[in-house]
């Protein structure tokens, strides 16, 4: 189980590596890839984790999601909103 500042930190993490890379969009495994090599965050968490952090970042519009059209997989984008607040460092 997360704490409150590991979950701030991962959702951080998630925002920095979709805001950093605008107009790239990214499955859920992409983004714990990169936030893993990065070494974005000092706590170990579940993709559970991630999807929470993420749908909290998708309430803010802060991301956006596409689904392939041919598939299920979900990609993640960050939003004007999203790459403003990441440059800011809000």
């Amino acid at each position: 189980m997360l704490t409150p500042e590991d979950r701030e930190s991962l959702r951080r993490a998630a925002r920095e590596i979709l805001a950093s890379r605008p107009g790239n969009s990214f499955p859920l495994p992409g983004i714990r890839r990169r936030i893993e090599q990065g070494k974005l965050v000092d706590c170990k968490f579940a993709d559970d984790d991630l999807r929470a952090a993420l749908s909290l970042l998708l309430g803010l519009e802060h991301i956006a999601t596409t689904r392939d059209p041919l598939g299920a997989t979900e990609y993640f984008t960050a939003t004007a909103a999203g790459i403003l607040a990441f440059e800011r460092g809000e």
